[in-house]
């Protein structure tokens, strides 16, 4: 400021000049505050056994009508039923009423379109009973 007053610069142009310097700070100060807080993502692992479950269920294609070609019917131990739509088809495995062991991790993506009744899952390790 002591620049400013030995030269006569008018009130106005000391004004802009603070204005100009307490703007690129403000700037500053919220881009390096954006910078840090965004989300780091979850680590990668190879190792996705970790997140499989294991169950048993039954193979039903009684929703075909409303879009699910094939639902594996789950009752689990605490009386719900779990109703899961394989991601990837089952093979020799898709035989209405068939009785099947597996494991299965849920996967983010969109019913079949009509498809209510179930979760996504990707089905593995299938087994008859």
């Amino acid at each position: 400021m002591l620049f400013l007053k030995k030269r006569n610069v008018s009130k106005k142009l000391k004004q802009l000049v603070i204005y100009v310097i307490a703007g690129c700070f403000i700037f500053i100060a919220c881009k390096a505050k954006q910078a840090n807080t965004a989300p780091t993502p979850p680590p990668i692992t190879d190792d996705s056994s970790n997140s499989l479950l294991k169950a048993k269920g039954f193979v039903t294609h009684q929703y075909k009508p409303q879009g699910c070609e094939t639902i594996i019917v789950c009752a689990l131990t605490n009386a719900d039923t779990l109703f899961l739509i394989p991601a990837t088809p089952l093979q020799e495995f898709d035989v209405d009423g068939l009785k099947i062991s597996f494991s299965y991790h849920m996967v983010r993506i969109h019913n079949p379109k009509g498809c209510h009744k179930g979760i996504p899952a990707q089905i593995t390790n299938i087994k008859k009973q």
